[in-house]
C-alpha cells in the first residue's frame, strides 16, 4: 500500500507539472470561486441573522418582556416591581412603558402609530434608540410637549425609505405635529428629534416622556403597560423569568425570541436558503473536479495502458486522480481564505450590504 501510494504520489506530480497549465489553472479558479462563494453567502447570512436579532433586542424588545395577565391593561405598583427585578441577580437594566394608539397629523398628511411612554434615562439604559438618532436630540426626563418620532412616520424627506409614502414626508425637528389619541385628547408636540434604527417595527413608534404620557392618561401612573429587561451577558431569561415569577403571580412573560414573529419567519428562510445554497456550491466543486478528471482520463487512456503495461497497478493510477483532486481543492480553498480575509472582508467593512434591520 505504502509503495502504490508512493507511485501515486509521483504520478500525480508529473501530472501536475507537466499537464496543461490553462486547464491545472481554469480548475483552480473555478473551485476557488466555488470556496469563496461557500465562505461569502454563509457569512453574509449570518451576518445578517445576527444583525436582526440584535436590533430587535437592542431597539423594541429588549432580552424579556413582563406584561400584565389576563385583561388588565396596566402592570400595576410598576415602580416598586422594577426595583425588585433590579434586584435580582443577572439582571443589567429595567425599563417601563406605556402605549397607546393614535394618529398624527402635519400639513393635511396624517398616520397612525403606537406612542410609547418612556423614562428616557431608563430606557436609554435598555435600549440603543438615544444612539440613532439622526435629527435633533433625544427626550430628557422633564419634557412636555415634545415629541420624538421614528423616521419611517417622519418620513423626514428621506424619499427612499420603505415606508416613505405612507409617512408624513416632510416632518422635521423642531417642526409641530398634532397627535389624537385614541382615548380623546389632542394635542400639538414639538418634535424634538428623529431617529433611525433602521429596524421597521421601531421606526414605526413616537415616544414622549412618562411625565407627558400621565397627562395624556392619568390612570398610567405607577402603572406600566409593559416592563422591559436587559440582562447581563450569559444570564439564562429562563432563571430570571422564575424569580419574578415568584414575586407576583399577575404577571406574564415573553423572551425575545417570542416577540421575534416575521423576523423569526425571515431568518428560519435565510436558514434554508444558505443550507441550499451550500448543497448546491458543493455539488458544483464536485462536477468541476469529475469533468476535468473525466477528459483527463479519456484523453490519457494511451498513457495510461503504457503505465499499466510497465507494471503500475490500478490502484496507484487511480490514487493518483485523487491526489490531484485534493490538489485542486486545497489550492482553491487556500486561495479562496486568502482572497475572502485581505479582499472580500476588508471591502464588506467598507461597503456593508444594508438590509431593512441594519447592516450585516
Amino acid at each position: 500500500m505504502l509503495n502504490s501510494l508512493r507511485v501515486a504520489t509521483f504520478l500525480a506530480f508529473k501530472a501536475i507539472t507537466r499537464g496543461n497549465l490553462g486547464v491545472t489553472l481554469m480548475t483552480i479558479f473555478m473551485l476557488m470561486l466555488v470556496a469563496m462563494n461557500l465562505l461569502f453567502v454563509p457569512g453574509l447570512i449570518n451576518g445578517a441573522i445576527d444583525s436582526s436579532n440584535r436590533i430587535l433586542i437592542k431597539t423594541y424588545s429588549a432580552d424579556i418582556i413582563v406584561e400584565p395577565k389576563g385583561e388588565n391593561p396596566f402592570i400595576t405598583n410598576a415602580e416598586s416591581l422594577m426595583k425588585a427585578i433590579e434586584s435580582i441577580d443577572g439582571v443589567a437594566a429595567v425599563a417601563s412603558r406605556n402605549t397607546i394608539n393614535a394618529k398624527i397629523t402635519f400639513e393635511g398628511k396624517q398616520t397612525t402609530c403606537t406612542v410609547v411612554g418612556i423614562e428616557p434615562k431608563r430606557d436609554e439604559e435598555v435600549f440603543e434608540i438615544s444612539q440613532n438618532i439622526i435629527e435633533g436630540a433625544y427626550l430628557s426626563p422633564r419634557d412636555r410637549n415634545e415629541i420624538l418620532l421614528g423616521v419611517q412616520l417622519a418620513g423626514a424627506d428621506i424619499k427612499n425609505l420603505e415606508l416613505y409614502s405612507s409617512s408624513l414626508q416632510h416632518v422635521h425637528a423642531g417642526n409641530k405635529v398634532i397627535v389624537s389619541y385614541a382615548n380623546g385628547p389632542e394635542k400639538q408636540y414639538t418634535v424634538k428629534g428623529i431617529f433611525r434604527v433602521r429596524f421597521i417595527q421601531t421606526d414605526l413608534q413616537a415616544f414622549i416622556t412618562d411625565l407627558e404620557f400621565q397627562s395624556v392618561m392619568p390612570a398610567s401612573r405607577n402603572r406600566a403597560t409593559s416592563i422591559r429587561i436587559k440582562l447581563e451577558q450569559g444570564t439564562d431569561p429562563q432563571t430570571v423569568i422564575k424569580r419574578i415569577d415568584n414575586l407576583r403571580d399577575d404577571l406574564e412573560f415573553k423572551t425575545w425570541e417570542e416577540t421575534a414573529g416575521l423576523m423569526k419567519s425571515m431568518t428560519d428562510s435565510f436558514f434554508l436558503i444558505n443550507q441550499i445554497l451550500s448543497a448546491v456550491n458543493f455539488l458544483i466543486a464536485g462536477i468541476t473536479v469529475f469533468i476535468v478528471t473525466y477528459v483527463d482520463v479519456v484523453n490519457r487512456r494511451r498513457q495510461i495502458g503504457i503505465q499499466r503495461a510497465i507494471g503500475i497497478n490500478p490502484q496507484s493510477i487511480a490514487i493518483s486522480y485523487l491526489i490531484r483532486a485534493l490538489f485542486y481543492a486545497l489550492t482553491g480553498l487556500a486561495l479562496a481564505i486568502i482572497a475572502f480575509k485581505y479582499v472580500v472582508i476588508p471591502l464588506e467593512m467598507r461597503h456593508p450590504f444594508t438590509f431593512p434591520f441594519g447592516a450585516a
